[in-house]
């Protein structure tokens, strides 16, 4: 189904998205998390958890961060799959193990906004085309997959092309159901560019600001880092994986 989706602008020109490795930031991404993760009821008020929980501590996690006027508003994490495993194993092992299927696989966590930002829900959608553009280019995985509320799996279906490949399932560690969501990379293309076709006039879609077009707030790593070149049509390779 052909969808028209505006593609999102910034005025703000203050706004950077990108990776970190700093120690400061890093901590006070976590805490940003703990913040989000108490207020929606998934955590105990207990500070404790950002220290006890290894996913936010494994040297498989990729840190994303958004920056407004030098002040961290949000953050996503990318774990990569390890012998440490996915934070999705311990409840869902089964479809898990059917979904690494010998892919390079990673789970998208640790996702939180300052919601006193009048911005925030903008700037999600900007986290997100970065996170998708370095997962795909940079770090060249085949497949995210997340454990989302039914209300964010719904959103990440209708909008962003995941399935639902879970039933409704009962988390232990975030008190909360939710359902297991996956998208293979390469069919994203495809399966974007056919719901977001490009503006007539001005060239420009919904399809191309997820997953081709860099964004002024972007921050990407040297092209020579690039493990996936931008110039190819994956769109038209994702339909002839699928057909």
């Amino acid at each position: 189904m052909v969808t028209r989706a505006k593609v999102p602008t910034l005025s703000d020109n203050n706004v950077v998205i990108r990776t970190t490795h700093d120690p400061e930031e890093i901590r006070q991404a976590n805490r940003l998390v703990f913040q989000n993760y108490v207020e929606d009821g998934f955590w105990e008020d207990d500070e404790r958890q950002i220290d006890t929980n290894k996913y936010l501590h494994t040297p498989s996690r990729t840190v994303f961060v958004v920056l407004e006027a030098g002040k961290l508003v949000g953050t996503m994490s990318i774990i990569e799959d390890s012998a440490e495993g996915l934070p999705s194993d311990g409840t869902q092992a089964a479809l898990m193990s059917q979904l690494r299927n010998r892919e390079k696989l990673a789970e998208v966590s640790a996702f939180a906004m300052d919601r006193s930002t009048t911005s925030h829900r903008k700037l999600i959608f900007f986290l997100m085309s970065f996170g998708f553009q370095h997962c795909f280019y940079y770090m060249g995985l085949d497949r995210l997959i997340a454990s989302c509320k039914p209300g964010h799996a719904n959103f990440y279906e209708s909008t962003l092309c995941f399935s639902k490949v879970s039933d409704l399932t009962y988390y232990d560690y975030s008190h909360a159901s939710g359902y297991l969501v996956s998208l293979d990379l390469v069919d994203a293309h495809h399966l974007l560019s056919a719901k977001y076709p490009s503006d007539s006039e001005t060239g420009k879609s919904f399809y191309r600001f997820l997953m081709c077009d860099p964004q002024p707030c972007h921050r990407f790593l040297p092209t020579s880092l690039i493990k996936r070149p931008r110039e190819r049509d994956w769109a038209r390779l994702g339909l002839m994986k699928v057909a």
